[in-house]
Parts: C-alpha cells; structure tokens; sequence
C-alpha cells in the first residue's frame, strides 16, 4: 500500500506546486512584456547615437530641457 505522507510533506509539495504556478504565470508575463522593453532599449541605443552628433550649444540646450530651465 502507499504511505500516508505527513502534514509537513503534504505542505511542502502544496508550496512547491503553487510557486510553480506563480512563477509560469510570471515568466509568461514577462513573454508579453519582452518586445515593450526591447523597443525602449532600442530607443534608447537610437538617442545616445545622435546625442553624440551635437554641438556643444545643443547639448547644454539638451542639459536645460533635462533640468527643467
């Protein structure tokens, strides 16, 4: 016959069954969040690559706007 598992073994299994869940719930999630944050890090890249292109007035205009002056 099986063995009766204890209340502490039960409640472990129960534990590690529910943060399997939680954590396929949270990697999927993450699935449709991926191409959000990937776009920002390509904006990004795309920003810094004409930031290097200004003069110095634009780049204490872009400093100012920043600031808030």
């Amino acid at each position: 016959m099986a063995e009766k598992r204890s209340a502490k073994v039960r409640r472990i299994l129960h534990l590690e069954g529910r943060a399997a869940r939680l954590l396929a719930a949270y990697e999927g999630a993450l699935v449709g969040i991926a191409p959000g944050r990937h776009r920002a890090e390509e904006l990004l890249q795309q920003a810094k690559a004409v930031k290097v292109t200004l003069t110095g007035r634009e780049l204490a205009q872009l400093r100012r706007a920043r600031s808030g002056v």
